[in-house]
């Protein structure tokens, strides 16, 4: 009983301990951070595109068709290549992303499937 009565809160320690180690460690470790649109839109830079195929969904009561592009897209520096994105476009802009039309746009050089339009007119939709 007396081994028992010994063991029992050395073990216990250890497990608080371990506990606290572990805790402390996790809080050292740095978060992986996830850019969102606003700051991938503030490093973005200039680019323009070529529309090689473009489907808008119907205008919303907002003034707004959901438009899927696929994109030749030409970034200075680097090769063509080719993207799909998805934005909003205001129903008046429509004629801009229509098939065979050229775009300019603002890529995010970090990462090249974040296309955004150049102008008020659009907005990125994920």
């Amino acid at each position: 009983m007396n081994t028992f009565m010994i063991i029992v809160p050395i073990l216990l320690v250890g497990a608080m301990i371990f506990w606290t180690t572990r805790q402390i460690g996790k809080q050292r470790k740095p978060k992986a951070v996830k850019k969102d649109h606003h700051i991938r839109q503030e490093h973005a830079v200039w680019a323009w595109t070529k529309v090689i195929s473009s489907k808008s969904g119907p205008v919303s009561t907002a003034g707004f068709a959901h438009v899927e592009m696929q994109l030749e897209v030409h970034l200075p520096g680097t090769e063509p290549y080719m993207a799909t994105t998805n934005w909003l476009v205001e129903a008046e802009a429509l004629g801009y992303v229509e098939t065979g039309k050229e775009v300019p746009v603002r890529i995010d050089p970090e990462d090249l499937k974040y296309i955004y339009p150049n102008g008020p007119w659009a907005k990125y939709v994920e």
